[in-house]
């Protein structure tokens, strides 16, 4: 980062910055989740906004930015709103679009009118038709009141019976909880700072990916091993069902990957 950034504590991009470095998470891991180029990201937290272009993609990419390390995006748009470049309008001309004058913008619309209005001539005749059929149509035979009255049968009437009470109710489930699915397990986080983390389970289905809180402890179920990325692992318990792991030594900030398995072995991913 340059050393402008650094001496402006309240602008946006070193707010960011800021954010990003106490997760412990590099330039090019939130290029990645945000899906820029790395440079893109560099000019955010430097505040190089020309370089990016119209200030509604600043605005954008600060937001997303804000939002993946934890920041308000609401305090970091007013934070660039006080920029002069914040209200820059993009230069078409390097975007290789032009601008079209509403004088210039006279839809050629041909015959589509005309195809049109026929087309709803010819449903409303269609209708009018079928209503007049309907009018003419014969009532039907009055049946005498001596008859018997005919009662149609409901096919597989005779199939329906009444459930069957439950051959052994101490069985059923009481708590309200339902019973884990085969094969799969329960990995635990329980933060006790503020840390970024990341959870695939073997199949490589994403079941965590955020910042978490101290205090939060979210449950995450899957199928073993589990793949684990902590920004700072100290601030991190992970227990599988309900068992805590050991987890490798770090420094405090220090980035940590494990892959947890089945029976809660850790094994450091480098």
């Amino acid at each position: 980062m340059s050393a402008t950034a650094r001496t402006e504590p309240d602008t946006a991009g070193a707010r960011l910055a800021s954010a990003r470095e106490r997760l412990g998470l590099s330039v090019d891991h939130v290029a990645d989740q945000l899906k820029l180029d790395p440079e893109t990201v560099m000019a955010l937290e430097e505040g190089d906004h020309r370089s990016i272009g119209a200030a509604v993609f600043v605005r954008g990419f600060l937001r997303r930015y804000a939002t993946l390390v934890g920041e308000s995006p609401a305090d970091i748009e007013a934070l660039y709103a006080r920029r002069p470049d914040a209200e820059s309008q993009p230069d078409l001309s390097k975007t290789g679009m032009r601008r079209i004058e509403p004088a210039s913008f006279r839809p050629n619309l041909g015959v589509l009118p005309a195809l049109i209005a026929a087309l709803a001539l010819a449903i409303a005749g269609a209708a009018w038709w079928a209503m007049r059929s309907k009018a003419r149509a014969p009532a039907p035979p009055i049946v005498p009141s001596s008859a018997a009255p005919v009662i149609a049968a409901i096919p597989g009437a005779n199939d329906l019976t009444a459930p069957a009470p439950d051959a052994n109710p101490s069985t059923a489930p009481t708590d309200g909880k339902v019973a884990a699915v085969a094969g799969h397990r329960r990995l635990q986080l329980t933060f006790n700072g503020e840390c970024w983390a990341e959870v695939y389970d073997a199949r490589g289905y994403r079941l965590y990916f955020g910042f978490g809180h101290a205090g939060s402890a979210p449950e995450l179920h899957g199928v073993a091993p589990f793949r684990v990325l902590l920004g700072n692992g100290e601030a991190v318990t992970v227990a599988i069902e309900g068992t805590a792991v050991s987890l490798p030594a770090s420094a405090p900030g220090e980035r940590v990957r494990i892959l947890v398995s089945d029976g809660g072995t850790v094994t450091a991913i480098h």
